[in-house]
Order: C-alpha cells, then sequence, then structure tokens
C-alpha cells in the first residue's frame, strides 16, 4: 500500500516535470544552476581554507600583538568560512523551492523566486566585498601578512553565473506563471468565488510550509554554523561573563525546539486549535528576542567593525522571516472557524467538506463536483461536471 502510494506521487511528479516544454526547461535550469554554483563556492570555500591554514592562522599564533591576535583575527575569518558553507546550503534550498514551485503548481512561489534569485545576485557581490575589505583589515592589524585573494577569478564567475541563470531562471517563470493560470481557469473556469476558494487553499497550505523551511534554514545557519566560531571566542576571550555563556549554550537549546513548535503551529493550523498557535507565538516571541540578544551582544558591532555585511543581510532576512512568521500565526488564528479548515485538514470525512460547494479534498487532489439540477431518476453521470485539481 505504501509502496503504490509512493509510487503514484512519484509519478504525479514526474508529470508535472515533463507537462511541456517550461516546466522542463525550468527544472534543467534550476538543475544547472545549482550544480555549478555549488561548485563555484566549494572553489571559494577552498580558498579561505587554503588561506586560513596555510597563512593567517600560522602567522597570527606566531605573530600575537595588539589587534593581530588569534580571538580576533581567526574567530572573524571563521566567519567568512561559515558564510560559504551558508551560500552552498542556500543553493540546494533554492533548487527545493524550485522543484516545489513545479510540483504544486504555484504561482505565488514563481515571484518568490524572482525574488530569491535577485536577492542572491545582490549577496554574491556583497560576498566579494566581504572578501576584499576584511582582507584588508587582517593585513593592517597584522603588517607583514599578505594574502592572495585573486577576486577575479573566485568571486567574479560566481557573481556572473548568478546574474545569467537569474535572468533565464526570470523568463522561464513568466512563461509557468502564464501556463499554471491557464490550468487553473481551464479547471474551474471563470468562477470568481470558487477561484478565490482555491487561492485561499493554496496560500493556507503552502505559505506555512514554505516558511517552515525558511524559518529552519536561517534557525539553523545561524545556531548551528555559527557555534564553532562563537565557541572559539567564548573560551578565548575574558570579555563574556559567566551568565552570558550560560544565555548563549541556553539560547541554543531552545532554538533546537523550533523543531517541535513549528509542526505544532502547522497542526494547530490544520484542526484550529487556538492553544497550539498561542503557545507557538509565545515561544516565538522567546525566539526573537533570543536572536536579538545574540545578534547585538555578540554579531552585529563585530560584523560592521569588521565589514561583514553579508552576515548583517542575513540576519536581517532572518528578522524579517521571524516577524512575518509572528504576522502569518496572528492571521491563522483571526481565520479559525471561517470554513478553512475543510481545505486543510485532510483527515476529515469528505461529506463534511462544503456541502454547499461539493468541495473534496484527496489527499494532494482537491475535488470539485458541480452538480446540475437534476431530476429524481435521471442519471448524474451526464449532469455532473467534475474538475481535479491537483495539488
Amino acid at each position: 500500500m505504501a509502496c503504490a502510494k509512493l509510487n503514484h506521487t512519484l509519478s504525479k511528479k514526474w508529470q508535472r516535470i515533463t507537462e511541456s516544454k517550461y516546466t522542463k526547461l525550468f527544472v534543467a535550469l534550476s538543475a544547472i544552476q545549482t550544480v555549478i554554483l555549488i561548485f563555484l563556492q566549494v572553489r571559494i570555500l577552498s580558498r579561505n581554507v587554503a588561506l586560513y591554514l596555510s597563512e593567517i592562522y600560522p602567522f597570527v599564533t606566531n605573530n600575537e600583538r595588539n589587534m593581530c591576535t588569534s580571538v580576533i583575527v581567526v574567530s572573524r575569518f571563521m566567519m567568512i568560512i561559515t558564510e560559504d558553507v551558508m551560500f552552498i546550503l542556500f543553493n540546494l534550498y533554492q533548487f527545493y523551492f524550485c522543484l516545489s514551485t513545479i510540483f504544486h503548481q504555484n504561482t505565488m512561489q514563481i515571484f518568490a523566486i524572482i525574488i530569491i534569485n535577485i536577492g542572491y545576485v545582490i549577496l554574491g557581490i556583497v560576498q566579494l566585498i566581504d572578501i576584499k575589505i576584511y582582507g584588508n583589515k587582517i593585513e593592517s592589524m597584522c603588517p607583514g601578512l599578505q594574502l592572495n585573494n585573486n577576486l577575479v577569478l573566485y568571486e567574479l564567475p560566481h557573481i556572473l553565473v548568478l546574474a545569467v541563470t537569474a535572468a533565464l531562471i526570470a523568463t522561464l517563470s513568466w512563461k509557468l506563471y502564464q501556463q499554471f493560470g491557464w490550468n487553473i481557469y481551464k479547471k474551474i473556469g471563470g468562477d470568481i468565488e470558487m477561484q478565490s476558494k482555491i487561492l485561499m487553499q493554496r496560500i493556507f497550505s503552502s505559505n506555512h510550509f514554505m516558511k517552515f523551511i525558511v524559518d529552519l534554514l536561517f534557525v539553523f545557519l545561524y545556531n548551528v554554523l555559527i557555534l564553532p566560531p562563537l565557541l572559539y571566542i567564548i573560551i578565548n576571550s575574558d570579555e563574556l561573563k559567566r551568565e552570558q555563556i550560560i544565555l548563549v549554550f541556553g539560547c541554543f537549546v531552545i532554538t533546537v525546539l523550533v523543531l517541535f513548535f513549528q509542526a505544532l503551529a502547522y497542526k494547530s493550523m490544520e484542526k484550529e486549535w487556538k492553544f497550539g498557535i498561542i503557545a507557538f507565538i509565545l515561544f516565538w516571541i522567546f525566539v526573537v528576542s533570543d536572536f536579538a540578544y545574540l545578534a547585538l551582544k555578540l554579531g552585529v558591532a563585530s560584523f560592521i567593525q569588521f565589514g561583514i555585511y553579508s552576515w548583517i543581510i542575513l540576519m536581517c532576512n532572518f528578522t524579517i522571516c521571524a516577524l512575518l512568521t509572528f504576522a502569518y500565526a496572528i492571521i491563522v488564528i483571526m481565520n479559525f472557524g471561517k470554513g478553512l479548515r475543510e481545505y486543510l485538514d485532510k483527515n476529515l470525512p469528505k461529506k463534511q467538506i462544503h456541502e454547499g460547494l461539493n468541495i473534496l479534498s484527496d489527499d494532494d487532489d482537491i475535488v470539485i463536483d458541480k452538480f446540475k439540477d437534476i431530476e429524481k431518476g435521471q442519471s448524474s453521470s451526464s449532469n455532473v461536471e467534475r474538475f481535479i485539481i491537483d495539488e
């Protein structure tokens, strides 16, 4: 049974990928973009690791004086290396997001992809500026240390590929927007009320899941990848108090609970459990407060001082996502009891689901049966228009 369901799911996803030449091109281009960008980012990461191991760390450990200390120089350069790992993981997430757009044929995600690509180009430029500015700062703090960044060979190709693939994907995205819109129109016609119902269902069923992935991405990147350099600073610095160290590790443990509370929020949205959403809101207030403290106490000032602007942008992105999550939770509570549960809770008996509109939910399909007025004894097969909108 499980195997048959898996085969059905995979078959349906493959049909979505091969539905038209535009879907095929979009998936192929997304895969090519991911492979090339990861390759280029791995080159940058390898260059930075080599600079750290062969030049920066040996020089600093043998020539510590004034500002040229391991705590300042080494820990900050580890941030640059961590940033490279973040970009590699982000490429994988971006590819997943593109596939999700094709599988669900969600027009809203198409606009999100365009925005993500534009933002990624900007981050690529900022990454180049980061390594140049911070490299100069290290050389000024440590006289005699010369770093060979070779930005033209490493960062510039990365930016060019980002710009070209972003332009190509934006062009294909417009074609996909037209295709997906036409698919919906063919199945439900010009019924404005029905269109609004379907749009609402897609917003509430896909938006929270995508925000779940985005939130987990930024929580993981900030709290897991930043931990090694943060530990290095804590161990080698006398500036942090014991209470602050305990708070840092305590907050790290708490943020791991995001997995549980995000799952609770999603289930509460399906079942319309107000208690679950309220618990999530209270927890999320703590998460945002914790992040704000860590950013202000341990991050922002140092990032500005040492010119690590990409981290500032990433922290701003997390802040925006976190605040949007909070606002979204409020909207969810406000929409409880307004008929959205039928669209989100797939465990409800089919007969309970919008009997007036005859909208049924069956796994990933929304089945719409539009019954005409028929007299008793007539064959219903000739009087039923059946539409299927696959999610």
